[in-house]
């Protein structure tokens, strides 16, 4: 008599997605969210925890993530001519 065949195991491959909160420069706290509003061509960065917010013109190559670097850099430029 044969064997039973065995039967080959599913791997499933979890598919990593970028984040959609981010950390605040400014407080620590993981809270800004990044609001794109494509038909008013307009990008919307704020902290939900101290209020820091900037506004961004849209661009439809960048992602969130690319907006969030965005506003960082604006920060620290800001930030720095206050020190």
């Amino acid at each position: 008599m044969g064997r039973r065949r065995k039967r080959r195991k599913i791997i499933v491959k979890k598919v990593r997605r970028l984040p959609t909160i981010f950390q605040c420069p400014r407080c620590g706290k993981t809270s800004v969210s990044v609001v794109i509003n494509k038909k008013e061509q307009h990008v919307f960065v704020k902290c939900a925890a101290c209020g820091l917010a900037h506004d961004f013109e849209y661009n439809r190559h960048l992602e969130p993530v690319d907006y969030y670097s965005m506003f960082i850099d604006w920060f620290e430029e800001e930030a720095g001519g206050l020190g």
